[in-house]
């Protein structure tokens, strides 16, 4: 008998038996897109883009306008009076000058971003690294379920904890002029993290 022949018969086959199932694992819902703004104080906007939805300089313009503007109004009244500042990261739609102008419109300056340096942002070293820490190994059927856990998990995040996210983002700023802007690899905020947030 072959060493072949040994080995199936030790794993429960022989030549008579039926080939292995095979499992094919569930497909989770498709990709959903957040345009999630927040300050010190509090998350102030999640737009959940439609899908099929081009996120280019216009759409993104109108989300500045329309829906920015009214999260504002009701959030953040004291900061449409006064100008402020928006960071963002060099995406193409968020420097787009159709967006610039309706940033502008609304009372805002973005915040010029070096490039190639993602990490500055807080929504890339903060609130996305925190919603697939609690998201991972979970599988959604439609993009309601999606919208519906990313909202909890949002809904979940310290407000007191976006204080030492923008310490940290302050102190990325100042790495950076150091640097004079040339890339440096990540680091893990500093500062107290609640237990929601430490898994």
């Amino acid at each position: 008998m072959t060493r072949y022949q040994n080995n199936s018969q030790v794993c429960g086959y022989t030549s008579n038996s039926p080939p292995p199932k095979k499992f094919r694992s569930s497909l989770s819902a498709g990709k959903v897109m957040l345009l999630l703004f927040f300050d010190v104080h509090r998350m102030t906007l999640q737009h959940w883009v439609p899908r099929g939805q081009t996120v280019n300089g216009y759409y993104y313009a109108n989300v500045l306008e329309t829906h920015l503007r009214g999260a504002m109004r009701k959030k953040r009244p004291g900061l449409l009076k006064n100008q402020w500042f928006l960071l963002q990261d060099n995406a193409r739609p968020y420097i787009a000058a159709v967006a610039l102008a309706a940033l502008t419109e609304i009372g805002g300056t973005a915040l010029k971003h070096p490039p190639y340096n993602l990490d500055l942002v807080p929504c890339d070293f903060w609130a996305l690294p925190t919603l697939k820490r609690r998201l991972r190994r979970k599988r959604f059927s439609s993009d309601d379920e999606v919208i519906t856990a990313t909202a909890a998990v949002l809904k979940g995040m310290s407000q007191n904890n976006l204080f030492y996210v923008f310490e940290s983002f302050i102190k990325r700023c100042k790495k950076c002029i150091q640097c004079e802007g040339c890339y440096f690899e990540k680091e893990k905020i500093v500062g107290p993290v609640d237990s929601y947030d430490s898994e």
